[in-house]
């Protein structure tokens, strides 16, 4: 069903099931939209491609919706291969759990190599890198005010305290 573009609008295919996913609250929409504003601006529109709460396959049984990823040359068609895959960022408020723990295990099975949890409610960023038989091997914890650095793409970096500041 997914393959034909037939899924319902909110829902996402993982490991091979099918699961409605709720709304986005304002906070996350509000970090998303600023986030995803920031890389669009910092990148060249040439190079890369970024999707924003958009279907990203990875394989026939996944096809989640992240907050942002930016893939290289060009949007996505079909199943994104990993090498394509520069960056993954999902915006967590209430699904900080399951982002840093089922997304992040999904995510390194699929070999991406750059994948961020932004935790609204610590104003952190989290980065997993390194992925190996379903893990990353190294995770580290940005704060607001310091500078994370995409791995994959030179131009990019950001401090949540300059994308998001604190309310």
């Amino acid at each position: 069903m997914s393959e034909a573009g037939q899924l319902p609008k909110r829902a996402v295919l993982l490991d091979g099931e099918i699961y409605d996913m709720p709304e986005d609250g304002e906070r996350h929409i509000n970090h998303a939209m600023r986030i995803a504003a920031n890389i669009i601006r910092a990148i060249d529109a040439e190079k890369y491609f970024v999707g924003v709460q958009t279907t990203l396959r990875l394989s026939k049984h996944n096809a989640p919706s992240p907050d942002i990823y930016v893939l290289a040359d060009g949007p996505p068609q079909g199943i994104v291969p990993a090498e394509r895959i520069l960056l993954v960022v999902e915006v967590a408020d209430t699904s900080l759990n399951d982002d840093l723990t089922d997304s992040a295990s999904r995510y390194a099975r699929h070999a991406v190599r750059d994948y961020w949890v932004v935790d609204v409610n610590a104003r952190a960023i989290v980065i997993h890198r390194t992925p190996h038989d379903g893990a990353y091997q190294s995770i580290a914890r940005v704060e607001a005010s310091q500078i994370a650095q995409a791995l994959l793409i030179p131009d990019l970096a950001i401090a949540l305290d300059h994308v998001v500041p604190e309310a």
